[in-house]
């Protein structure tokens, strides 16, 4: 059972580097959480090192932008990293190594903002499935989108045997108002029930943290602590990576608590939300502050 804590001060002396969640942590989209930049400037003046991790399906360039107009300056920071960077960096690779493990056209599936994802490299957006070698799929057009937006270019792709990148494996995301919107994880998920293969890019998956301690030149696991909201990424990825972890229980999990802004949460309850989800936290917070 995770340890409720009600502050940040709690255990900040216990780690030396700090892996931060974004969107559920320091933002819900629309306006930074209560108390969220005061716990980044606390840690970065303790001298703590800092790294936010996020499921964006975009460079990381552009989540250090969004973090700025929410606040978070890059004097608060060592530095951004984001499923969709790890794309671009394997996709690099791929692309010097002949393209072997996928081909050069792809076929994509979300948003126009994220479109520009592979701008720099040699792959060509097709138009046709039939055109393409691989998918790839950033998510929904709007914050209202709905799964069936989307599934029919996957079947399309599915029809053409593709296999399917998801830039971001989250299911969800939830704002502050309790308004939840669907992510491009949603849609691999049904590709893969309808029998289509997908290489999944960022959180729970051990590949983007190697990265990220790579840049931090590798300090011990011990001294790092990932914080998020998301039990099948955050805490999951930080647990099968060897590392502690504290849930914010303010973002993804908020419409399975009864409690009101800034409000500790149910233990109990928490704890059999865990269970369900086979992985559990070291430590649970209402809301990243402290």
């Amino acid at each position: 059972m995770p340890l409720q804590i009600s502050t940040l001060k709690k255990i900040s002396n216990n780690y030396s580097h700090f892996i931060l969640d974004v969107w559920g942590v320091i933002h819900d989209g629309s306006a930074a959480y209560p108390g969220a930049i005061e716990a980044i400037s606390f840690l970065r003046k303790e001298g703590k090192k800092i790294c936010f991790l996020s499921n964006a399906p975009r460079r990381a360039f552009k989540v250090a932008k969004m973090l700025e107009k929410f606040g978070v300056t890059p004097d608060l920071y060592d530095f951004v990293f984001s499923s969709g960077e790890a794309t671009f960096l394997d996709l690099e690779k791929n692309q010097k190594n002949g393209f072997q493990n996928f081909g050069k056209n792809y076929f994509y599936i979300g948003p126009q903002k994220d479109i520009d994802l592979l701008d720099g490299l040699d792959y060509v957006k097709v138009d046709e499935a039939a055109q393409a070698q691989f998918a790839i799929t950033t998510g929904f057009d709007n914050d209202s989108s709905i799964l069936a937006e989307k599934l029919p270019q996957a079947l399309e792709a599915k029809k053409n045997n593709l296999p399917m990148i998801c830039v971001n494996p989250d299911m969800i995301v939830v704002k502050q108002s309790g308004q939840k919107m669907i992510c491009a994880g949603a849609l691999a998920q049904e590709y893969e029930k309808i029998g289509g293969e997908v290489s999944y890019y960022g959180k729970p998956f051990p590949a983007v943290y190697e990265m990220v301690c790579e840049i931090f030149n590798n300090p011990e696991k011990a001294k790092i602590i990932a914080v998020g909201d998301g039990l099948e990424t955050d805490i999951k990825g930080a647990n099968d990576f060897g590392i502690d972890s504290l849930l914010v229980t303010g973002g993804i999990l908020a419409s399975s608590f009864d409690t009101k802004l800034g409000e500790a949460e149910n233990m109990l309850r928490l704890e059999k939300i865990c269970a369900a989800h086979g992985t559990s936290p070291q430590f649970a917070i209402p809301f990243f502050a402290t």
